[in-house]
């Protein structure tokens, strides 16, 4: 009778085994740490057990800790960027109403990604850029102070191909970026696939004819928010 009680008893363990989820492993949530590593935790051991055929079970002996195992892995998102400038300057002495600049970068990820020219806090107008001062250091302040017209400002179109693309597609803008947390103008590289993607960014600036002289700026941040 004892021999098939413990021959149930094992039957109806392993009959547990299938229907439980299993043993919660012992690791936290912890995303957003850096780096790469191996860790081991909780150690076993078992000391003077005895196998009684009769029973098909080990006997007598004594355990500490818990003899089954868990394997976790956790993969974080990442990204790398590279971009071959991130300073770019026009220098203009003509009456050129077009003129543009191309930055070719490639972005690596395990997630899809929308790349971003962005505006702090959306306080930027990414589509101009802004008279600062003459040739003779007269700013803006100067110009208001003496009823002068203040220079128009300059527009600037924005534009990418990634090697999904054709050709360049001319950026839209959006204030959802990073659970609204990034304005500006954005494209969904390659249709939000996961890798490496290269890609070039066509800056184009469109001075009116006669611009008057002086200098003119933006200072976006070029950034990546996840596919969601």
């Amino acid at each position: 009778m004892k021999r098939y009680l413990v021959v149930a008893f094992i039957l109806l363990l392993a009959a547990f085994a299938f229907t439980q989820t299993g043993p919660t492993p012992p690791w936290p949530y912890n995303w957003g740490t850096a780096g790469n590593s191996v860790s081991y935790q909780s150690p076993y051991s078992a000391d003077g057990w005895i196998y009684d055929p009769s029973s098909y079970s080990w006997e007598h002996g004594t355990e500490s800790g818990k003899s089954y195992m868990t394997v976790t892995a956790d993969i974080e998102m990442y990204m790398s960027m590279e971009l071959d400038a991130t300073d770019i300057y026009f220098h203009i002495a003509d009456d050129g109403t077009e003129f543009e600049a191309l930055v070719h970068g490639e972005l690596c990820s395990n997630n899809g990604q929308y790349l971003f020219v962005s505006s702090e806090l959306d306080t930027k107008d990414l589509t101009k850029l802004f008279f600062v001062q003459d040739i003779f250091g007269r700013t803006r302040a100067w110009y208001t102070a003496n009823g002068r017209p203040m220079p128009n400002d300059i527009p600037v179109e924005w534009y990418l191909k990634d090697e999904c693309d054709a050709d360049f597609r001319l950026g839209t803008y959006s204030q959802g970026g990073n659970a609204g947390q990034l304005y500006g103008i954005t494209w969904l590289l390659c249709n939000g696939l996961q890798c490496c993607h290269p890609f070039d960014i066509k800056i184009i600036i469109r001075p009116e004819f006669h611009q008057p002289d002086g200098r003119y700026e933006m200072d976006p941040l070029v950034t990546v928010a996840p596919v969601l």
